[in-house]
């Protein structure tokens, strides 16, 4: 059986579920929204130009969550999905998934546990890999409990699941668009671009790495 690892925001998803999760929690009132639009523009710009600190913008989307049983947490995501799904996922969303839908699939992201979680629960796959939030009790804390899964801290995690899992991560088909999965892209032989940031898409053509344009 394939082994297929599926990146979620702008490749599996047609969006970025964080950027929605965090206009989410402002609805609910969870943050002021005067708050979350100065800090959610700087993060952006700084992802943007390459500097982000990607453990404080996570802890900055932690933050309102702060004291919530992960239950609940977890059902604030389903009715944040049934919400936003026409938002964030389209026709190849499914064309994707469908390409492997006779193989083994892990959604790998940078985001959120229990966001990965909770779209990989939609799409019915069993396999997640996300940034973890740190419980104590079953109470988010407000930190994170281990590596982000980003850039290499993806690939540090997908390995390691791959070895507990007796696949060969150089076998895998890997679908990403950015160009901060870049160590994943050049440990999967089998990478396939979607609609990429202009550095990944240099890097794809230049190994005729396969690009599809959402």
């Amino acid at each position: 059986m394939k082994l297929a690892i599926y990146d979620l925001d702008d490749t599996l998803l047609c969006g970025d579920s964080e950027f929605k999760w965090a206009q989410f929690t402002v609805k609910k009132g969870f943050i002021a929204e005067e708050v979350y639009i100065k800090e959610i523009s700087q993060f952006e710009t700084d992802y943007r130009s390459g500097n982000l600190d990607f453990e404080a913008y996570c802890k900055f989307l932690i933050n309102p969550l702060v004291g919530k049983h992960i239950n609940e947490v977890k059902e604030l995501v389903r009715e944040f999905i049934s919400e936003y799904k026409d938002q964030l996922i389209d026709q190849l969303t499914y064309d994707l998934l469908a390409r492997h839908e006779n193989d083994e699939v892990i959604i790998a992201s940078g985001s959120l546990d229990f966001i990965v979680e909770g779209f990989s629960e939609f799409f019915s796959v069993n396999n997640t890999l996300g940034s973890p939030v740190e419980l104590d009790q079953g109470l988010v804390t407000g930190n994170l409990g281990g590596t982000p899964t980003f850039a290499e801290g993806k690939l540090s995690a997908v390995s390691k699941w791959c070895k507990e899992k007796n696949y060969i991560l150089s076998d895998a088909y890997f679908y990403t668009d950015s160009i901060n999965d870049l160590p994943l892209v050049k440990a999967c032989k089998n990478s396939i671009i979607i609609s990429p940031d202009e550095k990944l898409k240099n890097y794809a053509e230049n190994n005729l790495l396969e690009i599809i344009h959402r």
